[in-house]
């Protein structure tokens, strides 16, 4: 039963991977998005950086405190 929750609120919340499948997921998406491009205008504030590619953008917000912004 405790590991049915644990799966439960893992997926409500958000779920965790390997260090390694993050750094791959990050790279495919920043070789998607540079595909095609020689140079990207980027964004950067206190909270996170903006991608502006082929008429849209990626956002990448850093939360402080748990959740705080």
């Amino acid at each position: 039963m405790i590991s049915k929750m644990k799966k439960k609120n893992q997926s409500a919340n958000g779920r965790y991977i390997s260090v390694e499948k993050l750094q791959k997921a990050l790279s495919n998406i920043c070789l998607e998005v540079a595909e095609g491009n020689e140079r990207l205008r980027v964004n950067k504030s206190h909270r996170g950086i903006v991608i502006h590619a082929n008429g849209g953008t990626v956002n990448i917000t850093f939360n402080e405190k748990g959740g705080e912004l």
